[in-house]
């Protein structure tokens, strides 16, 4: 006798009252909450609704501020759930943002097979200091690329036990985790603490993250290093 297929959803006549009340409530207490992280994205938004040029990040750039914080529920939610499985592979690479890198253009990054990594060429770089903390850990790191699912599934390849971090900022960190998802990967993920590329910038500057909780991640799967124990 054949099995009867697993229903997985079935929408019933007041779901959509249901969706309509509940979304309501998390966009009004969550940009509440957030109201001070979030304090200049209206200014923001409304300057490039003004803005006539023609450039190709237009779309992205006019993005309103309640889908900054959908994108923030979206990446604590792979949090939850991609932390076991995280946990649970031998190795782990960071993918690092441009943005971070304090020498912009004149960064000495290398090509190498699986991308392009750290030189180490500037002590007070963010992506240096980054690394030295990998280091610890044995874990590699390469800057992200714009084709992120085949970077991942190109390192899968030489790395078949692997999960990966990513440091982004709130509107591209729950996308990558979902390249990393199509990639078969587990991921976690760490915002940048502002923005600062050409996207948001005329005169883009150097971006920071919270090193010590890319760390915490790293002792959390790893436990102390060798160094310190």
């Amino acid at each position: 006798m054949a099995e009867k297929p697993i229903i997985t959803f079935r929408i019933d006549d007041n779901f959509y009252d249901k969706l309509d009340a509940f979304t309501k409530k998390i966009l009004h207490e969550g940009l509440e909450l957030f109201s001070e992280e979030f304090k200049n994205i209206d200014a923001f938004y409304l300057k490039t609704l003004h803005d006539t040029s023609d450039r190709s990040d237009q779309t992205f750039r006019q993005t309103p501020k309640q889908l900054y914080l959908v994108e923030a529920i979206y990446y604590q939610v792979f949090e939850y759930i991609n932390r076991d499985a995280f946990n649970k592979t031998k190795d782990t690479v960071l993918i690092l943002p441009d943005c971070m890198s304090l020498m912009g253009d004149k960064c000495e990054r290398k090509q190498k097979r699986l991308g392009k990594v750290c030189t180490r060429c500037a002590p007070n770089c963010s992506i240096n200091k980054i690394m030295q903390v990998a280091d610890k850990y044995g874990v590699d790191g390469y800057f992200s690329k714009r084709k992120l699912t085949e970077q991942i599934q190109r390192i899968k390849k030489e790395k078949q036990s692997l999960a990966v971090i990513g440091i982004s900022c709130i509107l591209t960190l729950a996308s990558g985790m979902r390249s990393a998802k199509e990639a078969g990967v587990p991921s976690r993920g760490v915002y940048l603490n502002f923005t600062g590329c050409e996207h948001w910038a005329d005169k883009p500057f150097t971006t920071e993250t919270m090193i010590d909780r890319v760390e915490a991640i790293l002792e959390e799967k790893y436990g102390l290093p060798h160094s310190a124990s």
